[in-house]
């Protein structure tokens, strides 16, 4: 006579961005759902990104009809669409055994957490990759008090409280939402990683930097997305400053202030700027090889409010780090303690540009700052880390 069955758990990845989208969070997810099941989890994957639903795991994808799909506005048709479609498939189709994993895109799809949690049992892990509202609130697109924001925090903090755990990417970012959704939730921070295998190869060998005439020319590089909480006004400026000066800037990638950064050098008619697009993920790791040293910036305020993707492919790439931050910032204190960049204030453009004139000069100096870059991303970070935190938080988590 056999012994009892035992169930199987299923874990359900709520995450509006996914393959075959080459987004930061899109691409990160699937690596990490990926991961989770070749460690052998039954999962299954609930997403608004359009693509093959042919998969060693199920795929449920609910596509915008919208043509609206840039802005705020954009985002918030298909975040809603998103919420509607998939809420509507986990009242109907989900069951006793299964766990939510969900994923912080649009923010407001935290709320299925407690929903499903109240009517099926479900219990779920909210990974928070920016703190909302606070990044609408230091962008302008919500006011800092008043009944709009008061309420999201309310949600939020309800959404938190309700979740096993809370994934966020930064200690800082813990600090932060215990200050503005209180002492109850449960936070783990477990970082992203670089997306890609990252080359340290030379610029001078390397064929995109041949391509857009970069490869014997110092050359700054800010890649991935332009976002509102980045500075790029002070990386500009700087460029306009720089602009007879043997030094490059490229910028790859796209996002809220790509347009910013085109009429930027069309009002300063600036020849020293390089826009190109987002590289395809196979190109990425020859892209983020591209330059001899690498920009993540912050607007003021949102140091502990969302953690740069951009700074794993960087460390990975072997690059040094130019960060645009408070000095007292934790990534400012991460790069001045493993000497593996250089930090300047927002807006003080004179620094920043003492500082890459300085660089430029010193080439001995990059290459020791590259090294650390390397030695620092294979100490404290990478993909099977972080897949290992994971997992490991999903079965104290008792949902796989």
């Amino acid at each position: 006579m056999s012994g009892p069955s035992t169930q199987v758990k299923e874990l359900i990845i709520l995450t509006e961005h996914f393959w075959p989208s080459t987004g930061a969070t899109a691409q990160l997810v699937s690596d990490l759902v990926d991961d989770l099941h070749a460690q052998g989890c039954c999962l299954r994957v609930l997403t608004s990104t359009p693509g093959a639903s042919c998969s060693s795991y199920p795929i449920h994808r609910f596509s915008t009809s919208s043509k609206v799909s840039v802005g705020i506005v954009g985002k918030l048709i298909n975040g809603l669409h998103f919420l509607f479609g998939s809420t509507y498939w986990l009242l109907r189709y989900s069951r006793t055994g299964q766990g939510l994993f969900i994923v912080s895109n649009p923010p407001f799809i935290g709320l299925v957490g407690p929903l499903l949690s109240l009517h099926r049992q479900l219990p779920y892990v909210f990974l928070l990759q920016d703190i909302f509202p606070r990044s609408a609130v230091l962008t302008g697109v919500l006011p800092a008090k008043g009944p709009l924001s008061w309420a999201w925090r309310q949600l939020l903090a309800l959404v938190l409280n309700g979740s096993r755990a809370t994934v966020v990417l930064s200690s800082s970012m813990i600090a932060r939402c215990r200050q503005e959704f209180g002492e109850k939730s449960r936070l783990v921070s477990i970082p992203n990683w670089a997306v890609v295998p990252v080359s340290s190869s030379q610029k001078s060998l390397n064929p995109l930097a041949k391509e857009w005439g970069v490869d014997s020319v110092f050359t700054i590089q800010y890649s991935g997305n332009f976002g509102r909480l980045h500075d790029i006004l002070t990386i500009l400026e700087a460029a306009r400053l720089l602009a007879n000066r043997p030094i490059k800037f490229v910028f790859v990638g796209g996002g809220a202030k790509r347009s910013q950064i085109q009429a930027y050098c069309q009002a300063y008619g600036l020849t020293n700027v390089i826009l190109q697009p987002y590289q395809p993920r196979e190109q990425l790791s020859t892209s983020l090889s591209a330059c001899d040293l690498a920009l993540v910036s912050h607007i003021s305020g949102s140091e502990d409010t969302v953690a740069p993707s951009k700074l794993y492919g960087i460390l990975a790439s072997s690059r040094p780090v130019l960060l645009i931050a408070s000095e007292a910032c934790e990534l400012a204190r991460m790069v001045n303690k493993a000497s593996c960049g250089v930090v300047v204030q927002q807006g003080d453009v004179q620094a920043l540009v003492d500082s890459l004139l300085t660089l430029a000069a010193d080439p001995q100096r990059v290459a020791a700052m590259s090294e650390r870059a390397g030695a620092l991303y294979q100490a404290q970070f990478g993909r099977d880390r972080s897949t290992a935190a994971y997992l490991n938080l999903f079965r104290q988590s008792h949902m796989v």
